[in-house]
């Protein structure tokens, strides 16, 4: 089943890897086939990849977009969780869904899970001070 995208003028979609943008007027695509793609909107650069969770969704993000550079981005991803399930064992339910949506090679399925992990991160931090964090690491 083809998958139509509508893009405002000026927006940018990634395709396989290729930045495309739309120059004008608003457009319509129809994608006919399987392609990695992201719209802009859930595009993270590596810039704004400032806290934990931010990291993995973008290197989660490299791996759908690049997928032949598994042997580079799995063991970060991984890295990246543990570090994650240590510090914040609250989250551990995403945590473990996104490892098993990468071990059934479900990318954009992880990637999606990753934005969860991006907005549990935000609760984690306005309900707790960084000692409470901490505590719960050591108590998990």
């Amino acid at each position: 089943m083809p998958l139509t995208i509508n893009l405002k003028p000026g927006e940018k979609l990634i395709v396989n890897g290729v930045v495309l943008q739309n120059a004008h007027h608003a457009a319509r695509l129809v994608v006919h086939n399987e392609a990695a793609l992201l719209r802009e909107k859930d595009i993270i650069t590596e810039e704004a990849a400032t806290t934990p969770a931010r990291r993995i969704y973008f290197t989660v993000q490299c791996l759908y977009l690049f997928p032949g550079k598994s042997a580079l981005y799995l063991p970060i991803i991984h890295r990246f969780l543990g570090e994650f399930s240590e510090a914040a064992p609250s989250a551990l339910p995403l945590l473990h869904k996104i490892e098993q949506e990468l071990a059934a090679d479900q990318l954009y399925a992880a990637l999606r899970t990753a934005k969860q992990l991006i907005v549990k991160e935000q609760e984690i931090l306005n309900g707790a001070t960084g000692t409470e964090i901490r505590e719960d690491a050591r108590a998990g």
